[in-house]
């Protein structure tokens, strides 16, 4: 069986990572509880022609997400914590802008991003100095909800931080400490950090790449995520992953000690509601829904589960078979890339014994370059909506100012050389005018308008960005 799996693979990676423009991969495969395939392909250092090895350490991005789901559930067999009680039970101040949510979520709730809470990507984006307890105690409660409390998926990384901080103060310990005590040490995994070193003196970590305009790779400065880490803040290696897969197919066991309640173990597996992440599917595969930390799938008729991971250069896959126990986890230099996903399904088509009937990394990358050429049609939209001859109403410094949002944190306008500038975070972008007083600037390659508005005095007075497209356009107020 193993043969079937592994015959022809090395070559079958090398041509789909030359063909999705992907520099380096780790790849393990893991049935039974053993490694039966450990590789590593290509560059983890494009300029410098450095071999990708199966050292070198990776991002993991959302894939963190099912260690702080096991978190929680450790913390139950204990009896610390409940799954299906408020989490004001153990964080009092906790408060979130819809008051049923407020008071009714649960962990469950947020480890299965059912609280009506949208993305609110760009309130974190680049805050490097954001704190994991303001963001909890202060900043969640000004984010827009844009569903009733559970009744959608709404998938949030600030509700995976807020259960790291619930983790803190239930267990006394940080995040990264109790997940590396009760969850690392136990499982044998020693490779890690949480945090990438930039620039990298030591040569342990892999360089992280996204292709410009032109398809060429450009090396990528590792997001600082500290705050948000319980969402995606791991980074380690396949092989290291392949212990988490191991103990995710042995029932939650390290050996033979059980480190996680048997049923609340199968809780992290099993589907609590219906999800999509891609606008696109295929009949093979067939969506079951979000569970904990994990998401659930039927491919062919068998369970997967798996849950992948995407940061700034970095791309990440850990996913099994549970009826079969077979596994992998496959991790890249490259960005918000299905190469993982589509590879996961090779392999378990070889398995199965389906080989060759479907080329995945074909049929994944044409999704994806329709989701994107879709996604670049909208964002060039708002330029064909200029009205000519439309000046702004105030002269370019009357614009200059911080503005402030509770939640979003502080934007600073400044003028340079006639034209504004705008740094959010750690933001730097040119503002250009579009008409009357919008403007635009460029963010994650895409536009976004910027409208300036004025108070009863005349004067600016607050600008809005729709940072976050499913709710009303956010306000940060001019400060005096």
């Amino acid at each position: 069986m193993n043969n079937s799996i592994l015959s022809g693979l090395d070559e079958l990676i090398e041509k789909a990572m030359s063909e999705l423009n992907v520099p380096g991969a780790q790849v393990a495969i893991v049935k039974d509880g053993e490694v039966i395939h450990s590789a590593s392909y290509g560059y983890a250092n494009l300029q410098a022609q450095v071999p990708m090895t199966k050292e070198h350490i990776l991002p993991i991005g959302s894939s963190s997400k099912s260690f702080t789901a096991a978190a929680i559930a450790l913390l139950a067999s204990e009896g610390k914590l409940k799954l299906d009680a408020p989490i004001r039970t153990y964080i009092p101040e906790f408060e979130l802008s819809d008051p049923v949510a407020t008071a009714q979520a649960t962990p469950r709730d947020l480890l299965c991003h059912r609280t009506g809470l949208p993305r609110h990507e760009l309130m974190w984006y680049k805050w490097d100095d954001m704190k994991r307890e303001d963001l909890v105690l202060n900043r969640l409660r000004h984010l827009k909800n844009n569903l009733p409390f559970r009744s959608g998926f709404q998938y949030s990384n600030q509700m995976y931080a807020a259960l790291g901080y619930l983790i803190e103060r239930v267990s006394g310990q940080t995040w990264e400490r109790f997940v590396e005590e009760r969850l690392f040490a136990p499982l044998g995994i020693n490779e890690y950090s949480f945090s990438i070193p930039y620039p990298d003196a030591s040569g342990k970590y892999a360089r992280l790449y996204t292709p410009d305009a032109s398809g060429v790779n450009q090396e990528n400065e590792p997001l600082v995520i500290d705050a948000m880490g319980p969402a995606g803040s791991i980074n380690t290696t396949a092989d290291q992953l392949a212990k988490w897969i191991a103990f995710q197919m042995n029932g939650g066991k390290a050996g033979e000690d059980s480190l996680i309640d048997a049923a609340l173990f199968n809780e992290l597996h099993k589907p609590n509601l219906p999800y999509q992440i891609l606008p696109f599917d295929f009949p093979e595969r067939v969506t079951a829904g979000y569970a904990l930390g994990w998401t659930v799938d039927y491919f062919r008729g068998h369970k997967v589960v798996d849950h992948g991971g995407n940061v700034s250069g970095g791309s990440a896959l850990i996913s099994f078979m549970p009826g079969h126990n077979i596994g992998c986890a496959i991790l890249t230099n490259a960005n918000s890339n299905l190469f993982g996903t589509a590879l996961s399904m090779e392999i378990y088509d070889r398995y199965l014994g389906h080989q060759g009937e479907k080329n995945w990394f074909t049929s994944y990358q044409d999704g994806m370059n329709a989701l994107l050429a879709a996604m670049k049609g909208q964002q060039s939209a708002i330029y064909e909506t200029k009205i000519e001859g439309k000046p702004h109403s105030h002269a370019l410094d009357e614009y200059v100012g911080d503005y402030v949002h509770p939640g979003y944190g502080e934007i600073e306008i400044t003028l340079k050389d006639d034209r504004l500038h705008m740094k959010y975070h750690h933001n730097a972008m040119e503002v250009a005018h579009l008409h009357y007083d919008i403007f635009t600037f460029e963010l994650l390659g895409g536009a976004q308008p910027l409208s300036f508005a004025t108070g009863i005095d005349g004067k600016i007075a607050s600008l809005s960005i729709p940072f976050e497209p499913t709710v009303e356009p956010i306000q940060f107020t001019r400060q005096n």
